[in-house]
């Protein structure tokens, strides 16, 4: 699950995040339209970080939205326009705070375009595979048993499940497929 523990930290982060802006804004007697920008951005961040405990795998993906989600939160907060190292003034780094979350956001939601998870065939094409093979093993024509068959990806991606990349075999030629003997490929 989501680890409750977590999101009541991210949560209670959150609430600190506001109630610091709300001690910044009685310092300097900022306006609440302001507060309430505050209060949306900490609601952003919030989101933000929840995406990354659901993700919770260790990639550089992650690693970047977090530090982009980081970078964005200074950017946000900065009360100091950095006119030595930029001519930003102080919306232009609000501005840049978002654009920096929108780059996070897309980051964590997006794909990878590496390996591909593995899924099953369909009952139909698996129906369908049997009934061209005419209910026997692709490679031995060995009868196939009900709840004796195996489906082996032809092309070896095991993300392909198109009707062309079906075989049905039996069990044990099914392991001698993928236990490396050449004399079966």
């Amino acid at each position: 699950m989501y680890r409750p523990k977590m999101l009541v930290l991210y949560f209670g982060l959150t609430i600190v995040l506001f109630l610091l802006s709300l001690y910044h804004a009685s310092q300097h007697s900022i306006n609440f339209a302001t507060l309430n920008d505050n209060f949306l951005f900490c609601m952003m961040l919030l989101g933000l970080l929840i995406l990354i405990l659901i993700k919770r795998k260790r990639s550089i993906r992650i690693a970047a939205g977090a530090t982009l989600g980081l970078l964005s939160y200074l950017a946000w907060f900065s009360t100091i326009p950095l006119p030595e190292y930029t001519n930003m003034t102080l919306d232009e780094q609000k501005t840049a705070a978002l654009l920096l979350w929108f780059l996070a956001l897309f980051l964590l939601i997006s794909k990878s375009s590496g390996a591909r998870r593995r899924k099953q065939f369909t009952q139909l094409v698996k129906h369908e595979v049997i009934h061209n093979q005419k209910n026997r093993c692709a490679i031995c024509k060995r009868k196939l048993e009900p709840y004796g068959s195996n489906f082996h990806h032809v092309n070896g991606d095991r993300s392909d499940n198109r009707f062309s990349n079906c075989k049905a075999l039996c069990i044990p030629c099914h392991r001698r497929k993928h236990s490396g003997n050449s004399s079966l490929r």
